[in-house]
């Protein structure tokens, strides 16, 4: 079987686990050259060694994808080893468990800078190279989630985060969009992942819940009746970053067994 992805090279952050993880194995499986990006070198390097049997070329690199200057550090090196870059998925990502009354200064900025100005941050240095290298039909795809278009109880600065994300999307869609190059975020509901076993952890105490009881209240909210798994969510985004998905732009796609319909 033809591999979809043979000769791309394809940055994803947040790559030591959950989606990102999943994500980089898809992408390996279809010949890509993987950039693996992520704060935690141990879990990055891991991931890469797992990787080491699909027969593609990956690269682990630890990068604090909120800060400028590493990014740019960190995108010189993947252009001395591949020079274009045809995907970047943006999967790195953060939450806290508080009320917006409770919620600090410092814990409200570690959110959005995670999961929101290191996309700004990676799409605009990505977008460039791929300007630079006149790459077709590029990608740009990022992990959004539900919660960007339904609030959660003490899960203020994460939805607001999110919601800022998909607005992100629609912009980057309609100024890349002259050069070929696709934006999309997809928006998953409960996935069965180790930010949400501690959200299930942390955010239980502010319903007067117990983990256990949390995480079976939250899954009978879903009408498929289970948590999705890393790699369904991984499996839409291989989607929108093959050739498949060129006329596929701005959108922020829901995926999450009919929680959220929106």
């Amino acid at each position: 079987m033809e591999k979809k992805l043979t000769g791309k090279t394809c940055i994803i952050t947040g790559a030591a686990r959950g989606i990102g993880k999943a994500l980089a194995i898809k992408y390996a499986e279809q010949g890509a050259n993987v950039v693996l990006m992520d704060l935690n070198k141990e879990m990055v390097e891991a991931t890469a060694k797992e990787m080491a049997d699909l027969g593609a070329t990956v690269l682990p690199l630890v990068v604090n994808v909120t800060s400028s200057q590493e990014i740019n550090e960190a995108i010189k090196e993947v252009e001395s080893h591949f020079t274009k870059i045809d995907i970047l998925a943006n999967c790195a990502g953060i939450s806290t468990s508080r009320l917006i009354l409770d919620i600090e200064e410092a814990e409200w900025d570690a959110v959005f800078n995670v999961n929101l100005k290191s996309v700004y941050l990676l799409s605009k240095a990505v977008g460039r190279n791929m300007i630079k290298n006149e790459v077709k039909n590029g990608k740009i795809v990022s992990i959004s989630s539900q919660a960007s278009k339904v609030g959660e109880l003490g899960n203020g600065a994460y939805c607001a985060s999110k919601a800022g994300l998909n607005s992100l999307t629609q912009v980057l869609a309609l100024e890349l969009a002259q050069y070929g190059i696709s934006v999309n975020a997809v928006c998953p509901g409960f996935v069965d992942t180790e930010m949400l076993q501690e959200v299930f952890q942390k955010r239980s105490s502010i319903e007067g819940k117990a983990p256990a009881e949390y995480e079976e209240l939250l899954t009978s909210q879903v009408p498929m009746g289970r948590l999705a798994k890393p790699s369904e969510i991984a499996d839409l985004m291989l989607f929108l970053s093959s050739e498949s998905a060129n006329y596929i732009t701005g959108t922020a796609m829901t995926i999450a067994g009919g929680k959220t319909l929106i």
